[in-house]
């Protein structure tokens, strides 16, 4: 490293040594830059922020907790401020309430009451100013206990705390009213504040979404997810309107988008607990997960905690989440096929759940070698078609240990050996069936419907790709026409085409030799399809004196992976009519030709060398690319 940029370095720390006071004691948290730094904790939205507020309410036993907006008015309204935008968010609660010198420590850093109870959803004090901060540069909080109390306002505010180096405080409550949008919104509610608490975040400048509309569906979903076992507990609204639960495995018959499973609603994999112990190995110190399978286990010595992980595992059919791109042809079940897509948009993965709230939705799974040799299982790759399937854990607090429960309640860390222990109960193998099942599916659906695009053009109309090849002879002043050492070939052609026709049309030959020259007329190209496994991709040929037909082999991967592919996405009907008419150039090509042993070259390539070429290379690329269709459709 350069010398330069070494004092450079030291330089800058002489200029921050300077700012700070004689007397300074180094205290362990510096509070401007640390606010400032604490702004970006890692709450993914608002809804993950404003989850600590209501955790906070439930752990003081409320049994209503509302959340009000207060929005600008049209004659306060600043140029450039969106209508309808939100200017304060307020959570109003009526659990226990604080006493004053409480509210000023709630407040700080690490002031909670339940540090050493398991019980309660949180217990580290960091939620409230943690996540107030990453919202807004001023939170206030008005509590009471008891109607014969006034209210008490304490407040952190970023932007008072600018002397650096200083050891600063939360400064002392005051005696407060509550803000006039509270009031009316408790006095329209008939509530009265007797006891509980009001968080305020005060022009809240990092909202997830600005308008009120918005904000309210994007915490009514969170909610519903998050608190979807609490909430037969306690009443949770969001801007006058009720949180309902809803399960993001769509197996609760209460909950939001539910649907029953005869009627193509989530299906039920795997519905179990598993008995479970935290053990410490003596010698080692390290902790390992067990399965119980007697009750003397739970009488070790070495035991840490006990408990049951439940595992479900659900299936979504065809059509029951469907976000559009490579699905938008799939079929939907009803009208809430695109709200659950973007329900599991968020929760494409394994969701945890502790002591009824949720915690996370992991979406990495183990899956280096190193990891499915170290017995944590073998895994599926979450990918698009992981919408389609969903797998929850719930587990009780007594094995947060076994989980690593992040100190803001947002991010699970499970050891290893939970990995294992899904494993030994083949969690690993379901999920990947699921994801199997999932993918045999979507390609049977895309094939139905590759099917139903060129099996609903009827034999007499004309595709753009053959009349563009027809516009193309016009345009050159060429005409499809058998050379004359062909034209026997052709005539036969012919002949068993019209007898073909008239088994099929139940009308006489002669009747089916006539319409066939009218529609040989009209149409000088024609595509047709056929089956054959392990026959050439296409088949160029005179169905009569001047028709030219090229049928494309179904059972070829030619045909599967290209016009599979092409027909699954948007705008995929031009390149498929594009391959028909180079398609129809290569056959032109071939069928004009003259002398017996160029012809029969042709015919060599493309039987013996171009088919049996493409069927090992298109195999080959599409065991490089399994999950196209999947990625189209997220």
């Amino acid at each position: 490293m350069a010398t330069k940029n070494l004092h450079a370095e030291v330089e800058r720390q002489e200029k921050c040594l300077s700012q700070l006071p004689e007397q300074f004691t180094f205290p362990l948290f510096n509070s401007k830059k640390a606010l400032e730094s604490q702004r970006q904790s890692g709450y993914r939205n608002t809804a993950a922020a404003a989850r600590e507020i209501v955790d906070n309410a439930i752990e003081a036993h409320a049994d209503k907790v509302h959340i009000v907006f207060d929005r600008v008015g049209a004659s306060s309204r600043k140029t450039g401020e969106r209508k309808n935008s939100v200017t304060a968010v307020a959570f109003i609660d009526n659990g226990s309430g604080m006493r004053p010198r409480m509210a000023r420590y709630a407040l700080s850093w690490g002031g909670g009451t339940h540090f050493d109870d398991h019980d309660f959803i949180g217990k580290f004090g960091f939620g409230l100013p943690n996540a107030s901060v990453n919202q807004t540069r001023r939170v206030e909080l008005y509590t009471r206990t008891s109607p014969a109390e006034p209210i008490t306002k304490a407040w952190l505010d970023i932007d008072e705390y600018n002397g650096e180096g200083v050891v600063q405080e939360i400064k002392p409550p005051v005696v407060s009213e509550l803000p006039d949008f509270v009031l009316d919104y408790m006095k329209a509610n008939n509530w009265t504040f007797d006891h509980g608490t009001v968080v305020v975040w005060v022009k809240p400048d990092k909202l997830t979404y600005r308008t009120a509309s918005s904000l309210k569906e994007h915490l009514l979903d969170d909610f519903g997810a998050t608190y979807r076992y609490l909430l037969k507990n306690f009443q949770l609204k969001v801007d006058g309107h009720e949180v309902l639960p809803l399960d993001p495995l769509f197996l609760d018959p209460t909950g939001r988008f539910y649907r029953k499973p005869e009627e193509n609603g989530a299906i039920i994999r795997f519905d179990a607990p598993i008995s479970v112990r935290l053990v410490e190995d003596p010698e080692t110190g390290e902790k390992h997960l067990q399965k119980n399978e007697n009750p003397e286990d739970l009488e070790a010595s070495n035991l840490l905690a006990a408990g049951a992980i439940h595992v479900r595992v659900a299936r979504f059919p065809l059509g029951l989440v469907v976000g559009g791109g490579g699905e938008a042809d799939i079929q939907p079940v009803d009208d809430f096929t695109g709200a659950r897509f973007e329900i599991r948009k968020s929760r494409r993965g394994m969701s945890f759940v502790r002591s009824g709230r949720e915690i996370e939705t992991v979406d990495a799974f183990p899956r280096r070698a190193s990891d499915k040799a170290s017995g944590l299982g073998d895994w599926p790759l979450l990918q698009s078609y992981a919408y389609h399937y969903g797998i929850e854990i719930t587990f009780q607090s007594t094995l947060d240990a076994v989980f690593g429960i992040t100190n803001d309640k947002q991010q699970v860390r499970p050891i290893e050996d939970f990995w294992r222990l899904l494993a030994d109960s083949e969690i690993d193998q379901l999920l990947r069936s699921e994801d199997k099942w999932q993918r045999e599916q979507r390609s049977e659906a895309a094939e139905a419907r590759r099917k139903a695009k060129l099996e609903q053009r009827k034999p007499d109309e004309t595709s753009p790709a053959e009349a563009a090849a027809a516009a193309a002879d016009a345009a050159i002043g060429d005409r499809p026409s058998a050379p004359a050492e062909k034209l026997p070939q052709a005539n036969l052609n012919f002949e068993k085409r019209a007898q073909e026709k008239a088994s099929l049309d139940k009308t006489s030959v002669d009747e089916a030799r006539d319409a066939l020259k009218e529609q040989q007329k009209r149409k000088k190209y024609q595509i047709e399809y056929f089956d054959e496994e392990r026959g050439p991709f296409y088949i160029p040929e005179w169905a009569g004196p001047q028709q030219v037909v090229v049928r494309i082999n179904r059972k070829h991967p030619f045909f599967k992976v290209l016009y599979d592919s092409i027909l699954s996405l948007t705008g995929g009907a031009l390149a498929k009519e594009a391959i028909d008419v180079l398609l129809l150039a290569l056959a032109q090509a071939e069928l004009r030709v003259t002398d017996p042993e160029t012809a029969e070259f042709y015919l060599a390539q493309r039987e013996s060398r171009w088919s049996p070429f493409l069927a090992t290379a298109l195999r080959t690329l599409d065991r490089k690319f399994p999950d196209v269709d999947a990625d189209a459709a997220a």
